[in-house]
């Protein structure tokens, strides 16, 4: 939605069996007795003589697209989310000519549920590093999340498999993901140690919000800063220390549902301090993520402070500062939301009132037809988003239709949350 997207959480989507989480920081944790750690040293491995790939990534309004080739074929535009597991939509299931079968019902940060299905593949490669013999989710994902302007559309997830297969060090700013395989690895760098537990697949660290300790997911499908359960939120007095500044709406792989915004006074991680984050708090009577045992989640606008190693095998999980440590986390700067239409444009489906989107006259159902001179039909969604995440003061100029007729409408992008 607009320049704050809530992807995601495919990875909860069945009833896989939940791991509790378990902590531990020692190079000689036991591994992951799952199917997938069984089968991680025959079943993945970079290509040729090299012990390690490394894989270009770009950053596309917090997500992490990732090129895939399946089965020789692409390659595809796929998220690196370590809150889903590998799916592929039934577009690229169809182009690949995959055999689609079974059923079941998926369950998001939204309202509602999503039909799945299933199918196989011989073979995944990203860059040099393949993974074989893998089953896939195949789903269908709303346009807002799939659709990449002139790019071709988002194919999938990638996730939970490519972990349990692989060391993965994530460099937000090197846009780059370096792959080693689990038995090979040993860090030898200067990070800082975080014992890593599951949740439904999900990877789970210890942090604190204000001080309160508490336990946060980590999703890099997510470009907010940091989402609070509503349980914690109401049992710590979170909403009555830090007044809601903001209210929007986020966006799950199956609806749309309202959150609240505002800023805490910080937030613990890694021994690091990120100072005022931004930090959704779900509405009234919503519990905000469909993890259980989790009491938040931390994304994009504070991971990407990190340069970040998931070692899934030995339960860790190591923090390095990157060049972008200390950045503010930002929110909304544009004050309306808009989702791509059927057709050429986007479709604006909130306006704050004593925000720069009202100052402009932006109104609720106007159609978005050109950004800065560029046809709307030929932008992303998440291009979008970044395009009014810019500096303060930066002025969009769009062409907008309203009641059949073109109007011309300029904004200036303020950061909305002090």
């Amino acid at each position: 939605m607009l320049d704050l997207v809530r992807f995601g959480y495919l990875g909860t989507v069945l009833a896989f069996t939940s791991m509790q989480p378990v902590l531990a920081c020692d190079a000689d944790a036991r591994q992951l007795h799952d199917a997938s750690s069984v089968l991680s040293k025959r079943s993945a491995r970079p290509d040729g003589s090299r012990s390690t790939a490394v894989v270009p990534i770009s950053v596309e309004n917090g997500q992490i697209i990732v090129d895939v080739t399946i089965d020789g074929r692409g390659p595809f535009p796929m998220m690196f989310d370590t809150g889903g597991v590998e799916a592929v939509t039934p577009e690229a299931a169809a182009a690949l000519g995959l055999k689609v079968e079974g059923g079941g019902a998926a369950v998001g940060s939204g309202e509602g549920a999503i039909a799945v299905a299933f199918t196989r593949v011989k073979e995944m490669r990203l860059g040099d590093a393949k993974l074989f013999d893998q089953t896939l989710l195949v789903s269908p994902l709303p346009r807002f999340l799939t659709d990449r302007g002139a790019r071709p559309p988002l194919a999938g997830f990638v996730g939970y498999e490519l972990l349990t297969r692989f060391v993965v060090r994530l460099d937000y700013e090197g846009r780059a993901m370096t792959l080693k395989p689990t038995q090979k690895f040993r860090y030898r760098r200067a990070g800082m140690c975080v014992p890593l537990g599951f949740a439904d697949k999900i990877p789970v660290i210890p942090a604190a919000a204000d001080g309160i300790a508490g336990t946060f997911e980590i999703d890099t499908g997510s470009s907010s800063a940091l989402v609070l359960q509503r349980e914690f939120v109401e049992q710590h007095g979170f909403e009555d220390r830090h007044p809601s500044v903001l209210r929007m709406k986020s966006s799950g792989v199956d609806g749309v549902f309202e959150t609240i915004i505002t800023r805490l006074d910080s937030f613990g991680i890694a021994k690091s301090e990120i100072k005022r984050p931004a930090a959704e708090l779900p509405s009234n009577g919503k519990s905000g993520l469909p993890v259980t045992g989790v009491d938040g989640s931390i994304g994009y606008q504070i991971l990407r402070q990190f340069v970040i190693t998931f070692d899934y095998s030995r339960r860790e999980i190591w923090f390095e500062h990157s060049p972008a440590f200390g950045t503010k986390t930002i929110q909304w700067k544009s004050g309306f939301q808009a989702i791509k239409a059927n057709g050429s444009g986007f479709r604006v489906i909130t306006v704050l009132p004593n925000t720069p989107a009202a100052a402009a006259g932006v109104g609720v159902g106007d159609l978005i037809t050109e950004v800065d001179g560029v046809p709307a039909e030929s932008i992303g969604q998440a291009e979008f988003g970044d395009l009014m995440r810019r500096q303060d003061g930066t002025v969009v100029q769009f062409s907008v239709v309203r009641d059949g007729s073109p109007r011309p409408v300029a904004l200036t992008l303020k950061e909305l949350l002090p």
